[in-house]
């Protein structure tokens, strides 16, 4: 595969040549239209969580073609709703990410919680277990607290409060962010897939893009990451820059998918 510097410089030589005016106008036609619909009290819930996959493929088709160097317009935004196998896979495929993430993070923080910031949360618990068990059970009987050893006060209060920060932010590094982050990178083809191929299916979009992103996932990341520095400035001058970072972006990206299939 190319280098991610080569894709970032092959996405500015596809702006270039008269592409940023209507990549900049895409994109905010994007934004104006799934906020608004967002804004719409009750139905903009149900209508965003419906169309917001149509419009990801849109938008992915859009960049896709600036990346191509075809002709485009502002109605290719709108590609997923004029085919209706592109517009199901796109909202099975929204499902499946849903589905799939949605847990991950909450199992995640669950686990976290437990495990590096739940002493004081399982004391409570413990406590409130060994109370309902004294007042369902006059008689005495078994005492939760004092017959499961489920944590060790002593032990705990050994530990600094520096090296408790320090394992806070470890556990939630490794417990939370790195399983959603390996399997978003694993997924984050599926709408470039959709876009790319009006005739698959959401399910099978969701495994083409598991298959690309095999031993890929560490470049992406590292492409994500080199736009920290352009995002850091984009949101010092009150989030304008990001009207014309954002469509750097998902050309860049769209150049990596392409590069990603031709590597393939």
């Amino acid at each position: 595969m190319k280098s991610n510097i080569q894709l970032k410089n092959d996405a500015l030589e596809a702006l270039g040549k008269d592409k940023w005016g209507i990549s900049i106008g895409g994109f905010l036609i994007y934004i104006i239209i799934t906020q608004a619909i967002g804004l719409i009290p009750f139905i903009g819930a149900i209508a965003g969580f419906i169309l917001t996959g149509p419009f990801v493929v849109g938008l992915y088709f859009f960049f896709l073609k600036v990346s191509r160097g075809d002709h485009v317009e502002i109605e290719d935004l709108f590609v997923a709703f004029k085919n209706r196998n592109q517009f199901l896979a796109a909202l099975v495929a929204f499902l499946l990410i849903i589905a799939i993430i949605f847990p991950t993070i909450v199992i995640s923080i669950v686990i976290w919680i437990f495990l590096i910031i739940g002493k004081e949360s399982i004391e409570k618990i413990v406590d409130t277990i060994s109370q309902w068990s004294d007042i369902t059970n006059p008689f005495g009987g078994f005492n939760f607290q004092s017959d499961i050893p489920l944590y060790e006060p002593d032990t705990m209060a050994m530990a600094s409060a520096d090296l408790n920060w320090f394992v806070i932010i470890s556990g939630f590094v490794l417990i939370v962010l790195l399983p959603i982050t390996y399997i978003g990178l694993g997924i984050s083809q599926t709408f470039f897939t959709i876009a790319n191929d009006e005739n698959i299916s959401g399910l099978d979009a969701f495994k083409e893009s598991w298959r690309l992103m095999k031993n890929k996932k560490l470049k992406l990341f590292l492409l994500e990451l080199s736009f920290i520095g352009w995002i850091i400035l984009s949101v010092l001058t009150l989030f304008i820059g990001f009207i014309f970072l954002s469509p750097y972006i998902y050309t860049t990206y769209a150049k990596f998918f392409d590069n990603l299939n031709e590597s393939s």
